[in-house]
């Protein structure tokens, strides 16, 4: 089945009341504070000045910040950056954010991260309302990634040992984010294909003291991504483990809440208005009547229409500033803020070089 391109939509936003006159402030960090910290007197060299802090991370070539190597080279001396693990469908974090946004917005939904569309800024900053078959709710997530596997009409989402794919930072190696060999995490592609099998599965990672303090484990988001049904396994199914994905029935682009955008700090200054599904902002094929089912098990049919996952601890796409376009984004929320190989400490990525010699 032809993947379908997404609709983009360039639009006003249009700033509710209700969630405060600061929705689109850069953080906590002022824009010339934020270079004076690289020992630079003015901003025109940093690309997110602004943005919230972190700690500092630096490479042998003497990068910082949003250039901090996607390469881990082992130990915990902060010389690469992770994805982060409260990002995970189901984290203490994300259910939190979920119910403050539900108090605030009155809309009952799931968040996520994952990824969306194919080109560099295609999607990538956006956030898209999902109706899933066999979900009890809507999810509202945010792309923060790209991949060329990744079609306009499917979503990959980031939940825990969700397959760590091609580029894999979480099992198997010295500078793993997780301890052990990669047995346990399941299907390269689609990660453990059952509930029981969530229980291999390391709990935490190697620096594993933010994790218990979050009151995450990865054993229990594995088995909370069973409970909520975005997996489907293939036992006692045709074609096996891993090959079966639930279907989408809507995908629309969506206003992101802000609870979702503090925990990546990415940001799109050409929202819809609403966090509601609209006809404009549905890309080509939805609403899905039930007609288009995922047909994943099929290496002929694609991945159209499916929800489909991964957990690969990588860097996502949009931690790298050549991906985004900067005119597209809010100040101070330019580059995704990724973590340090705990998976919960930040990484400062206001500048990614010292003495603004970028």
């Amino acid at each position: 089945m032809a993947a379908m391109a997404p609709v983009i939509l360039f639009l006003t936003i249009l700033v509710s009341p209700a969630l405060g006159e600061d929705f689109l402030a850069p953080s906590n960090r002022s824009l010339a504070g934020g270079c004076r910290s690289y020992g630079c007197s003015s901003c025109a060299r940093c690309f997110n000045p602004g943005a919230r802090p972190g700690v500092m991370c630096k490479t042998g070539g003497g990068g910082v910040g949003y250039h901090c190597s996607a390469e881990p080279k082992g130990g915990n001396d902060v010389s690469a950056t992770f994805a982060c693990m409260d990002w995970t469908f189901g984290s203490n974090a994300m259910r939190s954010a979920e119910a403050s946004f539900r108090a605030q917005a009155g809309q009952d939904v799931y968040f996520g991260v994952g990824t969306y569309g194919t080109s560099k800024q295609r999607g990538l900053g956006a956030c898209y309302r999902l109706k899933v078959d066999g979900m009890d709710k809507d999810i509202i997530a945010q792309s923060i990634n790209t991949g060329w596997d990744v079609h306009g009409n499917q979503f990959d989402l980031q939940i825990a040992a969700g397959g760590t794919g091609a580029f894999n930072n979480c099992a198997g190696r010295e500078g793993s984010m997780f301890p052990g060999g990669q047995s346990a995490w399941g299907c390269t592609y689609g990660g453990v294909d059952s509930y029981e099998a969530c229980r291999a599965l390391p709990k935490s990672p190697r620096q594993s003291h933010a994790m218990r303090q979050a009151g995450d484990s990865l054993v229990s988001l594995c088995e909370y991504s069973w409970k909520k049904k975005v997996r489907v396994s293939g036992a006692g199914r045709p074609a096996g483990a891993c090959k079966y994905n639930p279907t989408l029935l809507d995908v629309s682009r969506v206003r992101c809440p802000e609870q979702l955008v503090a925990l990546t700090q990415l940001q799109r200054n050409d929202e819809p208005h609403s966090f509601t599904a609209t006809a404009k902002a549905r890309p080509a094929g939805f609403p899905n009547s039930g007609d288009k089912k995922c047909r994943s098990e099929d290496p002929s049919a694609g991945l159209g229409y499916c929800l489909t996952r991964m957990m690969d601890c990588r860097k996502p796409s949009g931690a790298f500033k050549d991906n985004v376009q900067w005119d597209l984004m809010v100040a101070g929320r330019r580059v995704l803020q990724t973590c340090t190989s705990d998976g919960y400490t930040r990484i400062d990525v206001s500048c990614g070089c010292s003495g603004c010699m970028c």
